[in-house]
């Protein structure tokens, strides 16, 4: 049996996966190939420069929001940092677009390039992706910063409660 199976996968097929190129033909799908790497390269490169400057910048925002959320008396501590988290996430997702447009305009030469190569929807298509996969980051991060201020939060709003009894009535938690 396994020698039948063996033999199965061991024939060539009679046509072959992919078609033939002539010498020119294998040039020009190398040159775009090169092209290709080269300008995902750069963009990557420009992403991760841009994207740390922007994380950077989003969590000590956030943190410096949670510190005072800690020290205003009119709110609920604990319900202000849950406004501040959402406003985060609210701003990561412009971020995000706005560092999508911020990459299109730095790199606008090779749009016409990817029109002509037919790949401007697979570049469109990884730089979605790969900017989703950095931007989701963000926004855990921003929730590992609030859980990390969780206890703080918690006895700040606790005590919040016991100092302002008529506020904590009308700002439950749940």
């Amino acid at each position: 049996m396994f020698k039948v199976i063996s033999k199965l996968f061991s024939k060539t097929p009679s046509t072959p996966l992919v078609p033939s190129m002539s010498p020119e033909e294998q040039a020009a799908f190398e040159k775009g190939r090169e092209i290709s790497r080269a300008q995902t390269a750069e963009i990557e490169h420009f992403i991760g420069w841009r994207y740390e400057q922007i994380r950077t910048g989003y969590l000590a925002v956030i943190q410096k929001q949670f510190d005072s959320a800690r020290q205003q008396e009119e709110y609920s501590p604990m319900l202000v940092a849950r406004a501040d988290y959402s406003e985060f996430l609210g701003q990561v997702k412009k971020a995000q677009d706005q560092l999508k447009a911020e990459i299109y305009q730095h790199f606008y030469e090779w749009t016409d390039l990817n029109k002509e190569l037919g790949v401007e929807d697979l570049i469109e298509k990884w730089l979605d992706q790969t900017l989703t996969d950095k931007f989701t980051a963000l926004s855990l991060n921003g929730l590992k910063v609030l859980t990390d201020n969780a206890d703080i939060l918690k006895t700040t709003d606790d005590n919040w409660r016991r100092k302002f009894p008529e506020l904590a009535a009308v700002q439950p938690l749940d």
